[in-house]
């Protein structure tokens, strides 16, 4: 359990089950027995890809041609890794912001490094070089000959062509022709085996236009100046904050080229970094990568939005190669805080699931990826990933018509917005619990697509103006811009975010955003535009608050890092605690009797327990009631979230009532009922309001009272009882601007 000390102090006993789980269950899936088993080939449960029964055989793929293999584990305990990446992005949670190392999640959550190291030396024994052991323990990358692929695996890998140009797949390819085989006391932890095949094929989420002079919307493209103007990062790039010490970086499989950064920096006057033009960029080449090849537009494009709004910013560029190779780079190296990708893919299966367990890791890692929803409205045409992606924060597309300094004019939901859901059995492809709020369709059991939206198109004009190939561009649209725009936007809020003393990074954003609930201050409503018809068959419309064509709308960054800008959660002890004495009832009640401990009992789960005895109410049952005093230094006007973190020990039959107090109404505000055997267990019971302040006197005072209570139906189960609160602490966060 060090590393969860390494990760952060507080450790709520739920967090200290979930990693003896993780620590369990790996001891199991990799025992001595089950890696003493016969090294014999067995075959995989994997599917040689399906477009080869529609394609023509071209011949085999040459013996000493390099295969770029990426062996992906099944981690031990998914369910416990899933939970550890929700606690470290919930807001609400008291281990919110404490992400951890890709070496922490490994020792956690990882295979065994026993097991691991079989893997490398059996994939060493036969010719590989291993170019990357994950320290997540869940990926290992390797190149190796087809020849010496194929003996490893016991398959046949050859070259094709498709009978159909339409296949959203490559035109020519490579794939097995025969299933993958592995040893057998390593395959049952094999999840999957890829870069036998090269069969899938990116698709860029932008397209040109045909240009066909003025319209109503977006006469000119966008300059970086007044993308800065219209989302409200003005201010905070005005203070000097444009990106220094923060890393932004960019998923691409197009050429580009660095030169068209420079006239970039120069046509806009962009500050120029410490070392220079193009200092701040590293290119990251995965399995050859994709940079120097033919510029297609998105390359050039995803770079120059990205450091137009954070122009002094590091910039990874990680190109090239298979998807799930380039993700684990990203999330192994650990070095960018925000990550865009404007592409879509379709994923057989297995593969999918493979890149979503990275993708768990990321957020785990506080690293905050988010995609382009695409241009073809709610036709995905097969391209569902990153659409059925939980852990992806999906960005769709708008028109914004600004003046000449970018204030807006209006802002409608663009007709290619890519929105709605995909049916794909995927059993990550479910609503995510922290997709809730007005207007999120709550029987739609799938990942609703997007979350947020900035321009993307003009009425009859290129979304944004940006070099290609050496010249000024004003003809290109798509959701792949507004990806990146986003990405460098947050990349400078987090910069002023950390300026306040707020978290490095903010993970998994989507769970910050929804709570928010369309919140005026933040989110530009979208309620104009439509992008197609969705699964169920209606019209997909933009309307108030969320919805299939622009998620929440269009954010105000500004705006936003004023609502964030907390401290990190406090955790306050009880200074007095006592029977309450219930002055409601004539004549009053003291509800409870015989009190024994203290404050000092309160400030941990560890057995130590404030104990009270029950009084009976005639009309009611047997009751105790322990009212608690907080004093503290929260300034009521700067409170931005409240808590109570409570645990303890009643009967079964009983019934715990958590309340805090009302300074205003002078009224206690029920927080949760639960029962008495569920109160065994630390939870946090949120205090749901936006005036904080009604819960916190002047002087700083919180009061809450928490209640045992055996109704009169079931008091013959029972009896007289005593009531034992193990845990009961306050969580504040303060916000920091002012």
């Amino acid at each position: 359990m060090e590393m969860i000390d390494r990760v952060g102090t507080y450790k709520p006993q739920w967090m200290r089950r979930l990693c003896l789980l993780a620590v369990l269950s790996s001891t199991v899936w990799g025992s001595p027995a089950a890696l003493a088993q016969s090294s014999k080939l067995v075959q995989l449960p994997l599917p040689v890809p399906d477009v080869i029964q529609r394609s023509q055989m071209l011949g085999h793929k040459a013996a000493n041609e390099i295969v770029h293999v990426n062996i992906s584990l099944l981690p031990p305990n998914p369910a416990a890794l899933q939970a550890f990446a929700d606690s470290v992005n919930d807001p609400s949670s008291p281990n919110y912001g404490k992400f951890a190392t890709p070496a922490q999640l490994g020792k956690l959550f990882g295979a065994p490094q026993s097991f691991v190291d079989k893997v490398v030396s059996y994939l060493r024994a036969n010719g590989f070089k291993v170019t990357l052991v994950a320290d997540s323990r869940l990926n290992i990358m390797a190149d190796a000959s087809v020849a010496a692929v194929e003996k490893a695996f016991d398959t046949t890998i050859n070259n094709y062509r498709v009978l159909n140009p339409a296949e959203p797949t490559r035109t020519v390819y490579y794939a097995n022709s025969e299933p993958i085989e592995f040893p057998a006391n390593l395959a049952p932890s094999v999840l999957l085996v890829s870069g036998l095949d090269n069969t899938l094929k990116p698709k860029p989420a932008h397209r040109k236009l045909a240009l066909t002079g003025k319209g109503r919307f977006g006469a000119t493209p966008l300059t970086p100046d007044q993308t800065r103007t219209v989302y409200d990062t003005a201010p905070i790039y005005a203070a000097g904050m444009q990106g220094l010490g923060r890393h932004v970086a960019i998923s691409n499989w197009d050429g580009y080229r660095l030169t068209n950064v420079q006239l970039y920096y120069k046509q806009f006057n962009l500050p120029t970094p410490a070392g220079g033009l193009l200092s701040n960029i590293t290119e990251v080449s995965i399995d050859g990568g994709s940079g120097s090849g033919s510029p297609g537009a998105e390359g050039d494009l995803d770079i120059q939005m990205e450091l137009g709004m954070a122009p002094l910013a590091s910039m990874l560029i990680y190109s090239g190669g298979d998807l799930l190779n380039l993700l684990t780079r990203e999330q192994n190296d650990n070095l960018a805080d925000v990550i865009s990708e404007s592409w879509l893919w379709g994923l057989p299966t297995t593969y999918a699931q493979a890149v979503h367990n990275v993708h768990v890791l990321m957020s785990a890692q506080g690293q905050t990826y988010m995609a382009a929803s695409g241009d073809w409205g709610t036709s995905f045409n097969g391209y569902t990933y990153s659409g059925v992606e939980p852990e992806v924060l999906k960005v769709g597309g708008t028109i914004a018509d600004v003046d000449a300094k970018g204030n807006r004019l209006s802002e409608v939901g663009w007709s290619g917005s890519g929105g709605g859901w995909t049916t794909d059995g995927l059993p990550f492809n479910v609503l995510p619990s922290w997709q809730t709020g007005k207007g999120v369709p709550t029987k739609i059991n799938y990942r609703l697509v997007p979350d947020v939206a900035l321009n993307s198109a003009g009425d009859t004009t290129g979304a944004y103006q940006f070099f290609l190939n050496g010249s000024l561009s004003f003809g290109y649209v798509g959701t792949s811009f507004a990806s990146p725009v986003f990405a460098g936007c947050l990349t400078i809020t987090e910069q002023k975010l950390i300026s306040l003393g707020g978290n490095k990074r903010l993970g998994r954003i989507s769970s910050l955003f929804y709570p928010l609930n369309g919140r005026s201050d933040v989110w530009f409503d979208v309620v104009q535009g439509a992008n197609g018809t969705l699964p169920n068959g209606t019209t997909s419309n933009a309307g108030p608050y969320w919805d299939f064509v622009t998620g929440w709308g269009a954010i105000d960054f500004a705006a936003f890092a004023k609502v964030v800008a907390t401290t990190a959660p406090q955790y306050l002890n009880v200074s007095t605690i006592a029977a309450y004495d219930n002055k409601a009832l004539t004549p009053a009640v003291l509800e409870g009797v015989n009190p024994a401990g203290g404050p000092s009992n309160l400030a941990a789960a560890d057995g130590k327990t404030f104990n009270l005895g029950s009084v009976l109410e005639k009309q009611i049952g047997a009751i105790t009631t322990m009212l608690a005093t907080f004093n503290t230094k929260l300034v009521p006007s700067k409170v931005a979230s409240l808590s109570l973190s409570a645990a303890g020990s009643a009967p079964a039959a009983s019934t715990v009532m958590v309340y805090v107090l009302n300074q205003t109404t002078n009224q206690f505000v029920l927080l949760q009922s639960i029962s008495g055997t569920a109160f065994g267990t630390p939870t946090s019971y949120p205090v749901n309001t936006k005036t904080f302040s009604n819960f916190v006197n002047p002087s700083g005072q919180v009061q809450a009272i928490v209640r045992c209570l055996v109704p009169n139906s079931r008091l013959s189960q029972v009896g007289a009882f005593t009531f034992k609160l193990d845990q009961l602490q306050l969580v504040a966060t303060s916000t920091l601007s002012n």
